[in-house]
């Protein structure tokens, strides 16, 4: 398996519940526990995304996502189709990018 680390102090992050998962610039980075909530969950702008990706309100906003893909795929409205779905895939392709870079190389 491959060692995830955290992006400011470097440490060894060993479970998932250590991991917080952020989006900087559409970067995807990740911090252990304590430089999240000491770092990142203070800024908040459209640049820095405080909320992790990997957690239960990013996979419950990939589930809405994914609705609102295929209610947009069926609407009649053209000229709006290709930005909404190209707005809503970037948002759920970060939820899948974190998913495979960082969190399945850790245990639970």
């Amino acid at each position: 398996m491959r060692q995830v680390h955290c992006q400011n102090c470097e440490k060894l992050i060993e479970t998932r519940k250590d991991l917080f998962t952020t989006q900087i610039f559409f970067m995807v980075q990740a911090y252990c526990k304590q430089c999240y909530f000491d770092k990142i969950k203070k800024v908040s702008s459209l640049a820095v995304s405080n909320t992790p990706l990997n957690g239960r309100y990013s996979n419950f906003l990939a589930g809405l996502t994914f609705v609102g893909l295929i209610l947009v795929y069926f609407a009649e409205i053209e000229y709006i189709k290709i930005p909404l779905i190209l707005v809503l895939s970037l948002v759920l392709f970060m939820r899948i990018y974190s998913f495979v870079r960082f969190e399945r190389h850790l245990p639970f």
